[in-house]
């Protein structure tokens, strides 16, 4: 039962990871065709929450360290 915690916990740093680095491209996209520059810092700490989520439950589950 830890184990599928920790699965999970590293499933959503990913996800979050994943939704993040979208969500990036997205803005450079705009920020390429239109004149009023859109900021990326919500989306880089959200990619760096989620690397630090993953981080942290691959050491709890100890694959890491």
């Amino acid at each position: 039962m830890e184990d599928l915690l920790f699965y999970l916990l590293a499933f959503l740093g990913v996800l979050l990871m994943f939704i993040s680095v979208i969500n990036i491209l997205i803005i450079e996209t705009k920020n390429k065709k239109s004149e009023q520059k859109k900021s990326k810092s919500k989306y880089l700490k959200l990619l760096i929450g989620g690397l630090i989520v993953f981080i942290v439950s691959r050491i709890l589950q100890g694959q890491i360290l």
